[in-house]
Parts: structure tokens; sequence; C-alpha cells
């Protein structure tokens, strides 16, 4: 699944703020920082069956898998100032690398995972 998100704002830090889904999927979601290396992830979606999901959280670009808020958990790691991966485990299982465009407005979603059994890219 490809995905681009588009964000109204600069942050000091680029990854962090709100996207916004540009496309046919209801989505959006935010990453605001928190102070001491953390910052609190919140997400909206709709899956393939109409099902609207909620993720939130306090997580850390360390790869720790923690709660998310929707039944299963989440870890991120940062691989550059434009990139970082999700791994999430539950019933939505998945890897998920984001990229941040070059002018900060843009962020790009690459994902392959499972939800409730069914493939996805």
């Amino acid at each position: 699944m490809l995905l681009a998100f588009t964000a109204p704002a600069f942050a000091a830090d680029a990854v962090f703020g709100t996207f916004a889904l540009d496309g046919e999927v209801c989505a959006a979601t935010a990453l605001e920082e928190t102070g001491g290396g953390k910052f609190r992830y919140s997400a909206t979606d709709r899956d393939g069956d109409g099902r609207e999901h909620h993720q939130d959280g306090i997580f850390a670009f360390d790869g720790r898998a923690l709660d998310d808020g929707d039944g299963g958990s989440l870890a991120f790691t940062r691989i550059d100032d434009r990139r970082y991966a999700i791994i999430a485990k539950g019933t939505r299982r998945g890897v998920a690398m984001r990229t941040l465009s070059e002018d900060g407005t843009t962020m790009t979603e690459v994902a392959d995972g499972s939800d409730d059994g069914t493939p996805y890219h």
C-alpha cells in the first residue's frame, strides 16, 4: 500500500506534525513531541471492511513494541531525518516505511502486511 500524507505546516523536526491522507481512504496521523526523546502518535483510519481504527500512545524511536490503543502494538525506528519505520503487531500486522519529502510537505508510506489475515501492499 502506498499512501501520501500532506502536512499543513513545518515543525522543528519535520517528521513531527499532523498529516492527512490525500486520496480515497480516510486516514490521518500525528506525531507530537512530548520531550525526553518521546512522542505521542495518534492515527485514525478505515480498513477495507469500513471499520474505523484509532491508535494512540506515547512512543520513542527505539524499536520497542508498545500498546497502540487498538488491540495491538507498534514499534518505531528512526532511519534518518526524513525516514522512519513502523512495525505493527496484532490483528493488523505489517511493516511500514514513511518518508518525508525534501520540502517537508508530503509524507509517503509504503506498507506490507495483513489486516485480520488479509494481505495488503
